[in-house]
């Protein structure tokens, strides 16, 4: 048995209490145990385990295994019970997605789907959360693999406002991995535990409680050589005891006569050998061979790997049990103690390590065993035979999508040693596996190998797509778009195939600015799409032709062909590249001002995005955070921007959220939250399209007597506004207002004419209410005509853009004023202050006063013009749904449901609202809550 961790560890045995019952209470906690292996980590997580389940928590417990750190999420899934069955609904479903099923029909690269798993994991815990406490324990994470060690890093963000209990073990590491998780843990403010060796009081008080009896001086000596460490101890004192060399006499244990000079161990491996010596010599080679295959023991394979009756195999078993080598884990038995499987291992010749190991996999693939538990023992053995090269043919797509990284190492293995009448399969395999591995270079390289040396024209055909797909991934489109010419020109190529790569042809040649090679290579996607009957090829065909509508400016064509890329392509998502069909259709909607048709699309493409690891996420949020910069909803705008930055950016959408932060910072006189959007020298055509977001700012932080300097800087962006740069004018109207006011603050006639007769073409062509109002904007300011003006701001409410309305209004107040009419200048400026207000633009406020005091106009009814800052009256519309539900025990993603956002957008208005009313956790918000209504809360 373990040592008590409880003497000499009260200390850490009272801190563990303390965050428990904290997190028990609403306020969540992370936690951080080190120390060197044996020195009680264990122990310690045994005393937080039970304190947590004492409290009524979800205890959720489980370690991380040497032998599995290429395993993705099998340290977390272990812990979280999603390796085994289960009869819990969500578990299930997330086990589903964590098995890889169906996975391949829907995203070819790993990052994607491990994406997905993760952000399924996250709203499970959430889901645990909004239900009751919940306590996350994991032992030895210096194994864990990535993936759990990314999602461990999750959950530790904003952690204090979940009841949510955190508590990870680990030995020093030297893994980069496992050492950003500590330090990302550690910025976070968890408590870390060090545990050192025991005093020789807590030493003394170990010996007695494991002898009865309080050691004698020749004892006491021999003990203090363990120097502390209680697993030492506790295995010196069971060799001794099992050895009978101590007596208690007296009331006092002491070695007898014969042990007086036996002397210390030469190290602990040494200890436990020396223990485990009174079993048979056949017994402890069974177990050695039982330790190299991982640290639990299942006793039926273990019998079919060493060849061996069960009922001599469990006799060795209850021997080891007796021992206390082996504990009973329930489904199967496991090693006590990491130390004892390193002791046995030691003694197997690496030979035969590798030979248990192969024989192992053999077994395993006869017996139908998971396919990541196949590997993992295949990797670790040599050559493979017939049989097995067979089984990971068959299993491949399952592997790849489990276990990339050991597909990898398998593929590689078993193309060293076979001919090449089976090596155009395992390249292809490999091929797809190194994509899915995210080692694209890799890819790339062996795809081109393939496609030299394969001469089957169907698979042929798939590794072009493959190559393409690679070199998509790297921003290499140009290259992508040689491999498809190189392909199309090709023989033997399957007629089912041209449209598809005539597709991504096109796509690829709209990322490069090839606007007429992407319209050529759309249509011929369709033309032969339709050809073969493949609604893909057609679809994508389409959508392209949609997105260069879009950027010429067209965009109710746009529309509908987005709405015909839809119907094409159906619900299903094509592996290798999601279309992102309903993203081109809500940039449309939002386009065309019809907001709330904006916002469902916009869900549903964020839900897509979201459960296929999909690469627009970035992109929805930014149209959502647009969507609510408009609409003057800048906290619910603030929570997409950062729910946006946390992703990655394939597509190089990220500048245009900081742009809109910045914008937003602005508005309302804070901190600049960094100093540029777009870094100088970095960033391709895609992040330098959003540099017109950086000088915007930088003018609306200038002086009015700095205008025609301003005007010179920033309208040169609406002057070349094209297709070519993916934002036309159409686009690109949203600037106009700002431009044309800082034309009329600089008398700049001409360039205020300019901008009249492009707005107005551009309503007159594409009507939308917001592009008319622009149109008259402009006029308005170009020729001081107050009645315009308000025209304007009327239209922009129809439209719901609020802060376009209120600065439209005080322009309106600007030129009433200039005209001697007061009474309609302060009613102008009184209505733009209460919009001001109400999206705490208080540049803004400050700004109009200033102007409106000047000629003379002030403030229709005095008052504060300053949102609240805290308290109930603070919280946006949005913020004060997402409260009640919340305290109505609403989990994040059951709240994200059933309000059109994503999971990580509730988190940041959670952590907004938990800011605004003084609070630390979501428990602590129901009460407040109830305390408000009187009654459990309803949104």
């Amino acid at each position: 048995m373990a040592a008590p961790v409880f003497v000499g560890r009260d200390a850490e045995v009272g801190l563990l209490r303390e965050l428990a019952r904290s997190a028990a209470a609403g306020t969540g906690a992370a936690v951080l145990v080190e120390g060197e292996p044996g020195i009680g980590k264990t122990s310690l997580l045994d005393a937080a385990a039970a304190e947590c389940g004492r409290l009524g928590m979800r205890v959720q417990r489980g370690a991380a295994e040497d032998l599995e750190q290429r395993l993705p999420f099998s340290a977390i899934g272990a812990c979280l019970g999603l390796l085994t069955v289960t009869d819990d609904p969500a578990q299930a479903r997330v086990a589903r997605l964590l098995r890889g099923e169906g996975v391949l029909a829907l995203s070819a690269a790993a990052a994607n789907h491990q994406l997905a798993v993760t952000e399924a994991i996250l709203d499970l815990v959430d889901a645990w959360c909004a239900a009751g406490p919940v306590a996350v324990i994991v032992d030895d994470v210096q194994w864990a693999d990535p993936a759990s060690l990314v999602v461990l890093h999750r959950l530790g963000r904003g952690i204090d406002e979940y009841p949510l209990l955190v508590v990870v073990a680990t030995r020093a590491t030297g893994r980069a991995e496992a050492a950003g998780l500590l330090r990302s843990l550690q910025s976070r403010g968890a408590d870390v535990v060090e545990l050192a060796a025991l005093p020789e009081d807590a030493v003394t008080a170990l010996v007695a409680d494991r002898l009865g009896a309080p050691p004698g001086p020749r004892l006491a000596r021999l003990v203090a050589g363990a120097g502390g460490h209680p697993f030492y101890v506790t295995e010196l004192l069971a060799a001794l005891t099992r050895e009978d060399r101590i007596r208690v006499v007296r009331g006092t244990a002491e070695l007898t006569p014969d042990a007086a000079d036996a002397g210390m161990p030469r190290s602990l491996l040494d200890m436990i050998m020396r223990r485990l010596s009174f079993l048979p010599r056949k017994e402890r080679e069974t177990l050695r061979q039982a330790a190299v295959l991982g640290r639990a023991i299942d006793v039926g394979e273990l019998a079919a790997v060493l060849e061996m009756p069960p009922m001599a195999l469990s006799e060795v078993m209850f021997a080891a049990l007796d021992a206390g080598v082996v504990v009973d884990a329930g489904p199967y038995l496991e090693f006590r103690h990491a130390l004892i499987r390193q002791a046995l291992c030691e003694g197997v010749p690496e030979q035969m390590r590798t030979a248990l190991h192969l024989r192992a996999g053999q077994v395993l693939t006869a017996s139908g065993a998971p396919v990541e538990r196949v590997a993992e023992h295949l990797v670790a053995g040599t050559a493979l035979d017939a049989a097995t090269l067979d089984w990971l043919i068959a299993s491949a797509d399952e592997l790849m999508a489990r276990a990339p990284a050991t597909a990898v190492r398998l593929l590689r293995r078993a193309l060293a040693g076979v001919s090449e009448e089976r090596a155009g399969e395992l390249r292809f395999h490999l091929v797809r596996a190194l994509i899915w591995e995210s080692s694209l270079g890799e890819a790339e390289q062996t795809a081109r190998e393939a496609i030299r040396l394969d001469p089957d024209p169907r698979r042929r055909s798939t590794l072009y797509w493959l190559l393409m797909d690679a070199l998509f991934r790297q921003g290499r489109q140009a290259e992508a778009v040689r491999v498809a010419t190189a392909a199309l020109a090709a023989d033997d190529l399957p007629s089912a195939d041209v449209g598809r790569l005539h597709g991504f042809c096109a796509k690829c040649r709209f990322f490069l600015r090839e606007h007429a090679a992407a319209a050529s290579a759309a249509a011929l996607a369709i033309t032969h799409g339709e050809q073969a009957g493949d609604g893909y090829a057609v679809g994508l065909g389409r959508l392209v032709q949609g997105v260069l509508r879009f950027v010429e400016g067209d965009i109710g064509q746009g529309l509908a062909l987005s709405e015909q890329a839809i119907a094409d392509l159906g619900l299903g998502v094509l592996p290798d590249m999601p279309a992102g069909q309903c993203v081109l259709r809500g940039y449309c909607l939002l386009q065309l001002d019809r907001l709330d048709e904006a916002e469902q699309e916009l869900a549903d493409a964020l839900a897509s995005n979201q459960r296929y690891g999909g690469p627009y996420l970035t992109l929805v949020h930014a149209l959502r955070a647009q969507l609510r910069f408009l609409t003057g909803a800048w906290d619910d705008a603030l929570a997409e921007i950062e729910a946006g930055l946390e992703y990655p950016d394939p597509l190089g959408d990220k500048p245009w959220l900081r742009g809109l932060r910045r914008l937003i910072a602005i508005h309302r006189g804070e901190p600049l939250p960094e100093a540029t959007i777009v870094a100088q020298g970095q960033g391709g055509a895609a992040e330098a399209q959003y540099v017109y977001l950086d000088t915007w700012a930088r003018v609306l932080q200038e002086e009015p007597a700095r205008a025609l300097h301003c005007l010179d800087l920033f309208y040169p962006f609406w002057e070349h506004a094209s297709a070519r740069d993916h934002l036309p004018p159409r686009v690109m109207y949203h600037i106009c207002p700002d431009l044309a006011r800082l034309a009329a603050a600089a008398g700049d006639r001409d360039r205020a004419a300019a901008l009249v007769a492009k707005t107005e073409e551009l309503a007159a062509a594409q009507p939308a209410v917001s592009l008319t109002a622009t149109a008259q904007l402009c006029r308005g300011l170009a020729e001081g005509d107050p009645e315009l003006l308000l025209a304007a701001a009327e239209s922009y409410t129809a439209c719901g853009w609020r802060l376009y309305e209120a600065q439209a209004r005080e322009d309106a107040a600007v030129a009433y004023a200039a005209r001697g009419e007061a009474e309609p200048a302060r009613a102008a400026l009184t209505r733009a202050l209460d919009l001001y207000t109400a999206m705490d633009a208080r540049r803004d406020i400050f700004r109009a006063d200033a102007r409106l005091r000047r000629l003379g106009v002030r403030r229709g009814r005095p008052g504060s013009r300053k949102r609240p800052k805290h308290g109930w009256e603070a919280l946006t519309e949005t913020e004060h749904r997402v409260a009640l539900l919340v305290a109505s025990g609403m989990s994040n993603p059951d709240i994200a449901a059933q309000l059109f956002l994503s999971r990580r957008t509730v988190q940041s208005h959670v952590s907004s609202i938990l800011a605004k009313l003084g609070i630390h956790s979501r428990v602590e918000l129901a009460v407040t809550a109830h305390q408000r209504t009187g009654s459990t809360p309803r949104p």
